[in-house]
């Protein structure tokens, strides 16, 4: 028996392998890295009913043209917005689906937020390292040669019993432009006035183009943000959201790839549960940063990850017209899985 594979005939030069990231080796040197929006991340294994360690392709700005081989693949489709279709016909985002041997899935450009994400059932069967098959271009490791993904890999795809019986979809996103970030006080948020804390949370900051995995810079036309003892801080380790404070003043938010430690002050991080939100918003999108207490953050997350649990029953049948499903046969049309026309314009993707 051939093994499944999804073959990438072209592709954008950001894709990655992501999952949830490989902590615990911040003392080797080794950041956790992983899904910059790990509640897409979280939404796509759901759907597809796989294990919450498995990897997913990152898409960032464009996707790329996919393949199936060796037999169908079960792909879900979340995060950003893309604009996508199967042998020229239009799909919705949010979506699982099988794509069958043969058949041509193009993914084209963002259309709104940043990060992507292309799942597949059963995960792809790379070989993880320390634990993870997070792509790590810097450290160059995970994913395929530790390198972002390119023209002509052969993706391989692990076997899988929980497989959905049909197309479904999810309902629309709701966290894409938001307006205010939650975040707790940093480590040394004690460095900095308490008017310049309140300033902090009263500033109206804009997301700018120097961003990556790495982090964000953020910009405003306020006075910079100052401490009593100068913008430097003992060198030590440093988490996920962490708003740090550089000598100009400008604070940037620290993401999956950061470096393990850094030198400067950090006056606040972002909660977990506003990671995902923080991460998929554009340059030039304004946003506000509003302090909130510790048991505010963990209800927080505790609500999202009941939500994430929840993803395969909240999903409801792709409804489509069954002159646009190539592989009509192939499907279990009982409880209105087709039922009435689908009316998406591709603009409306």
């Amino acid at each position: 028996m051939t093994a499944r594979r999804l073959d990438i005939i072209s592709c954008g030069p950001s894709l990655t392998l992501q999952d949830r990231g490989r902590p615990g080796y911040l003392a080797c040197g080794v950041s956790a890295g992983g899904a910059m929006d790990r509640r897409a991340l979280a939404e796509g294994q759901g759907l597809l009913g796989n294990s919450s360690d498995c990897a997913a392709i990152e898409m960032v700005g464009t996707g790329g043209r996919f393949t199936a081989s060796g037999g169908p693949v079960w792909i879900a489709l979340t995060g950003a917005l893309f604009r996508v279709s199967v042998d020229a016909a239009p799909v919705k985002w949010r979506t699982v689906f099988r794509l069958q041997e043969g058949q041509v899935l193009d993914i084209g450009p963002c259309l709104e937020g940043n990060y992507g994400y292309l799942s597949v059932g059963g995960g792809f069967d790379v070989p993880p390292v320390l634990g993870s098959r997070a792509t790590q271009p810097r450290a160059g490791i995970g994913g395929v040669e530790g390198r972002p993904l390119k023209a002509g890999d052969r993706l391989p795809v692990g076997d899988s019993d929980h497989l959905p019986d049909n197309p479904m979809i999810l309902p629309p996103a709701d966290y894409f432009n938001a307006t205010v970030i939650r975040v707790l006080w940093g480590a040394q948020a004690h460095l900095f006035p308490a008017e310049e804390r309140s300033r902090f949370t009263e500033t109206r900051f804009r997301i700018s183009a120097s961003m990556d995995r790495m982090g964000v810079r953020l910009e405003t036309g306020a006075d910079p943000i100052r401490t009593d003892s100068g913008l430097v801080a003992i060198s030590d380790s440093v988490v996920l959201g962490d708003l740090q404070v550089p000598g100009n003043g400008r604070p940037i938010a620290l993401m999956a790839d950061r470096q393990p430690t850094g030198g400067y002050p950090r006056i606040a991080t972002i909660i977990s549960a506003d990671i995902p939100a923080f991460a998929q918003l554009r340059p030039g999108t304004e946003v506000l940063f509003r302090a909130i207490e510790e048991d505010e953050a963990l209800e927080a997350l505790r609500q999202m990850t009941t939500m994430l649990g929840r993803v395969r029953s909240s999903a409801r049948p792709l409804i489509r017209d069954p002159r646009d499903i190539p592989d009509l046969l192939s499907y279990n049309l009982i409880d209105g899985v087709v039922a009435e026309r689908d009316t998406q314009k591709p603009e409306d993707i």
